[in-house]
């Protein structure tokens, strides 16, 4: 007899309700990234080794294609001389006064000062164009003298602020990779001092100029605190006293400095004050600046002899003083000579060991991984930002899943550009394929989470998504792919030029250029353990209806009992749908006539011999199928059915079944995109019964149970 059917109606607001808050999607945490620091050396945008020199001197009428400015490497800070475009004089060595010219320095062209000249600005141009081709960062520095030779400016000084506004219009196109420019322009070196400029009257025309040229979100960087003293027209006690937090918002984001003396001694030769002064800051004083900006810090180590080193500077004396954290007040996140193993503070630096315990302070990271590590390679690998991952928890839900991140940041200082975050979901089950890319627009989370995470901070970041439609269900790889984006990339970028790098061990993938979280097993499915109900969700439309079982029907077949109910119209909304069903095979004998345009049931029957019989339901009518042993009564098999633009197969644990001309895939009875009913026929309750609608192109998926 046939089994009578149960339409599909919708649920009543309060049934439904209760039905949906008892659904859960299916997900499970199959591993997570090593939630340890792997203490690999690398580079990421903005901070780290970056390499400095004097770039080819800009010459008038010369070559306009640049230089190669970070060469191999991420970073570089790099300098330019304009002395080709002064008719300037060398002015003094380190404050000795030197009245001549010298013969191997030509420092004039004409005689005259000049502007600088079309190719000069084109040659700056595409230097920084193959920066950002190269995905590097530049911070940048202008002089007229490049060695210890003082002097050598315009003697127009209105040159000097002529030549500041050529180049800030040029510079204000390459915020994407110079997140600051060392003043300099005057001195020996650029460093702003044996100069006849150095007067506060000048300096103040020279910082105005960079900040009324330059980007306002662009920092400038200069090389002691009495150059912003006396551009604030203050001095340092009233400055710490009140000015310091009166400072205007925007003025204050901007200030910075760059250490050419860096520990060469105990007051960085001159960066600052030995003890407090009218203008000069403590080495104190300083690291309460610093404390709370977010700008590049750094510079280059001063040139010190062993001797003196050891003698006189006692800022690796653990017994005196805790350089790792001033490092981490201060933000450290460049060195030009961090590598240049020839410096005697390079040297000491990499023959001190570190050790959590010896440089402990309050709000240390977790710096466990580096126990034992020289002091040279912990201070390169923690300038700037090091995130890692400290622990990944995952949460499913219906059509989508959040991650939840715990990331601690334990670099100096912080990410310093905008930062665009993509998941990729790289399926490592059943087969291996190309990744599906969630782009950071649909991702819900809040504006650049990694930027706000500061040196030695811990900080949580929940990553909700929603499955691509074409998302089948699987084992995947979750990879986050954060940048630091450049201009010329598109949004979402297919493989960006400038990658951010986590820390954590076998985490960073260079291929993908991003970096592994977890492995998921993915199953978005409507689980309702509620007794004689279904459940149906259309993702397409949200609509959410259910209804309870047919009744059974109980008769005798020999000598196997007979129970078995139908399910109707699922209503799959594409033309593909998949329904996996674990079933008891226990046989019945009564075969249900599924409705009159129902796309496909399944049915074991009773031959004529006594074994049971698989059939299936397809256009041509009821077919009888082989090729799988059917398992023994009381046991559970699955039963896969499948529906794919009209055609339909059948599979018993993953076994495909055919008829008896070998024929495996059948045209359907019914097309899923009139909306026909999916019907299947297996044994009822209290059997155990699962069934699991899929629809792979839309990511539907219905659990009855």
């Amino acid at each position: 007899m046939p089994f009578p059917r149960h339409r599909l109606q919708p649920i009543a607001p309060l049934a439904l309700a209760a039905l949906i808050a008892q659904t859960a999607a299916s997900l499970e945490l199959v591993a997570t990234v090593t939630p340890a620091d792997g203490a690999e050396t690398f580079a990421n945008p903005g901070c780290g080794f970056a390499p400095g020199g004097w770039g080819d001197s800009l010459v008038p009428g010369g070559p306009t294609n640049g230089v190669n400015l970070c060469a191999n490497t991420m970073n570089c800070s790099k300098m330019w001389s304009l002395h080709k475009f002064s008719k300037g004089y060398i002015y003094g060595d380190n404050y000795t006064t030197q009245t001549n010219h010298y013969a191997h320095i030509t420092n004039f062209v004409g005689g005259a000062d000049i502007p600088l000249d079309e190719n000069a600005l084109l040659s700056i141009s595409n230097s920084l164009l193959s920066c950002r081709r190269n995905g590097g960062t530049c911070i940048p520095r202008f002089a007229y003298t490049w060695d210890a030779w003082g002097g050598a400016e315009p003697d127009d000084f209105d040159m000097i602020l002529t030549h500041i506004r050529q180049i800030s219009a040029v510079l204000s196109q390459f915020r994407d990779i110079v997140p600051a420019i060392e003043c300099g322009i005057i001195g020996a070196y650029g460093e702003m001092h044996t100069s006849r400029y150095t007067a506060p009257d000048y300096q103040n025309q020279i910082v105005a100029a960079w900040l009324n040229g330059l980007p306002p979100d662009m920092a400038l960087l200069v090389r002691s605190p009495p150059v912003w003293m006396r551009y604030l027209g203050t001095t340092t006690p009233a400055f710490f006293s009140a000015g310091m937090d009166a400072l205007d918002a925007p003025l204050r984001a901007r200030m910075g400095f760059y250490n050419d003396g860096y520990l060469g001694t105990d007051w960085d030769y001159g960066t600052w004050g030995n003890g407090g002064g009218t203008y000069t800051w403590s080495r104190g004083e300083a690291r309460r600046f610093l404390r709370d900006q977010a700008v590049p810090y750094g510079g280059e180590n001063a040139g010190v002899t062993p001797d003196y080193f050891d003698a006189n500077v006692h800022l690796l004396d653990t017994n005196r003083f805790n350089i790792v954290a001033e490092w981490y007040d201060t933000h450290l996140s460049y060195l030009r000579t961090i590598r240049a193993t020839s410096m005697t503070v390079v040297q000491r630096l990499a023959q001190t060991k570190f050790s959590p315990l010896a440089w402990a302070f309050d709000g240390m990271p977790d710096l466990s991984e580096y126990d034992g590590a020289d002091l040279r390679k912990f201070c390169e690998d923690h300038m700037g930002f090091r995130f890692v991952v400290r622990d990944v928890a995952a949460h499913g839900r219906a059509g989508g899943a959040t991650l939840s991140l715990s990331i601690e940041n334990t670099g100096f200082g912080q990410l310093l550009f905008d930062e665009s975050l993509d998941l990729l979901l790289v399926p490592s089950s059943p087969i291996p394929d190309s990744p599906f890319l969630i782009p950071n627009a649909s991702l819900a989370i809040p504006d650049s989470p990694l930027a706000t995470i500061r040196g030695g901070e811990t900080a949580s970041l929940d990553i909700s998504f929603d499955y691509p439609d074409d998302l089948p269900s699987g084992r995947y790889d979750i990879y986050l792919r954060a940048s630091a984006p450049l201009a010329d990339e598109p949004s979402p970028s297919p493989l960006p030029r400038r990658p951010i790098r986590f820390a954590n061990a076998g985490c960073h993938d260079a291929s993908l250029k991003a970096n592994y979280l977890c492995t998921l097993e993915l199953d978005d499915i409507a689980d309702i353990p509620l007794a004689n109900v279904w459940f149906a969700h259309r993702a397409a439309t949200g609509a959410t209806y259910g209804g309870s079982w047919t009744a059974t029907n109980e008769a005798a077949a020999g000598d196997w009992p007979t129970s078995a109910f139908a399910i109707d119209n699922p209503a799959p909304q594409g033309t593909a749908a998949k329904v996996d069903v674990a079933i008891s095979t226990d046989p019945f004998d009564e075969l249900p006539e599924p409705a009159p345009d129902g796309i496909a049931s399944f049915a074991f029957m009773a031959s004529r011999d006594g074994s049971p019989v698989p059939c299936g339901w397809t256009a041509e009518g009821w077919l009888p199928l082989c090729g799988a042993p059917v398992p023994d009564a009381g046991t559970t098999t699955t039963l896969s059915i499948t529906v794919d633009s009209g055609r339909v197969s059948y599979a018993l644990d993953g076994a495909t079944l055919s008829d008896a001309t070998g024929r495996h895939n059948f045209p359907a009875a019914g097309s899923p995109r009139r909306a026909t009913e999916f019907s299947l026929v297996g044994t009822a309750p209290p059997c155990d019964f699962t069934a699991t609608l899929r629809e792979p192109r839309l990511n539907t998926r219905l659990l009855l149970r």
